[in-house]
């Protein structure tokens, strides 16, 4: 009873293996989504480019370094190891590529039935990126990575990924959902009616436990909840987890802007009339149509190209240096 009734026909036709209740994460992530996917006019980007320069500067840094330290100390090891996985290039490239393009670093407040609605464009520029744990996807932020050599990005990212496969996301997110639940009493927000519900109906009769074994690791080796609140736009690197060319983003609200990064391959590209072999990479964009038109975002993908042929201006970048 009170069931959808495309769902009561299929279980009564249908042959069930198992059933599993929606756990707190993904409670939340099926209402903002879902909300977001529903309200927010999504346009989309689709870009390939040509990161040979990229590579190569990566094999030529990594091979001197190893050359000149016969006995690598961990921090040889370190900078060797980022001049092979550009996570955190990319991830210092686009807080670049928004540095020049404040209107994709932004949140906005839409109403406008009440004031006509706000866009906030941001000075700071945290972005969250994807983690990938045993018990799904955590968004840690990286905040300001473009006022930060790319050494103190690496070394960043990989705390915060170290410290979020040891966190219980259930007992994050359910803080977070917390936190946002009070914000919205606070702001009489009636758009939070039903995150403030979910979130009370955990803590009254569906409080999450913790998972075996996160109640024995310290907690400072774990993340914290404002490591995870106030991102400014969002990077999901599918290309550290399976071999993709690219993927559709849902933006997550109020930010209005998210990347979504391939997998870097080897692919045939067309140089001066010629199919050669070149390395590439697909970056995808998701942008809130009601921010701004995708004209104010074309800079964007040509910072980040000049920083793909050039791959120095990001690898060898320094406090009171030009962004």
């Amino acid at each position: 009873m009170f069931q959808d009734f495309r769902v009561a026909y299929l279980r009564k036709h249908v042959k069930v293996k198992a059933v599993q209740k929606f756990s707190f994460l993904r409670q939340m992530v099926a209402y903002f989504l879902a909300e977001a996917a529903r309200t927010t006019p999504h346009a989309a980007m689709v870009v390939q480019y040509d990161v040979t320069a990229l590579v190569e500067y990566g094999r030529a840094k990594e091979g001197e370094i190893a050359r000149k330290a016969e006995n690598m100390s961990e921090k040889d090891l370190f900078r060797r190891a980022i001049h092979k996985n550009f996570s955190a290039f990319f991830l210092k490239a686009v807080a670049h590529g928004l540095h020049h393009t404040p209107c994709m670093n932004a949140f906005i407040d839409y109403a406008p039935l009440l004031n006509g609605s706000t866009l906030y464009h941001a000075e700071d520029i945290n972005l969250s990126f994807t983690a990938h744990t045993k018990y799904g996807v955590v968004r840690p932020v990286l905040r300001n990575p473009h006022l930060k050599p790319l050494e103190q990005v690496a070394s960043e990212m990989r705390d915060l990924v170290r410290r979020a496969r040891r966190t219980d996301p259930e007992q994050l997110y359910f803080e977070a959902a917390r936190i946002y639940a009070m914000t919205g009493l606070r702001e009489l927000d009636l758009k939070a009616f039903g995150a403030l519900w979910i979130t009370l109906r955990g803590m009254l009769w569906q409080r999450p436990k913790p998972e075996p074994g996160y109640d024995k690791i310290p907690e400072e080796k774990k993340l914290k909840v404002e490591e995870i609140l106030g991102s400014t736009c969002t990077v999901a690197n599918i290309g550290m987890m399976i071999a993709g060319n690219q993927t559709v983003t849902v933006i997550v609200p109020p930010e209005v802007m998210m990347f979504g990064i391939g997998d870097l391959k080897l692919a045939p590209w067309v140089v001066d009339g010629e199919v050669v072999p070149r390395y590439t990479i697909t970056i995808t964009g998701s942008m809130d149509h009601r921010a701004f038109d995708a004209g104010e975002a074309f800079p964007f993908g040509k910072h980040i190209k000049r920083y793909f042929d050039n791959p120095e201006l990001i690898f060898e970048w320094k406090e009171g240096d030009p962004i």
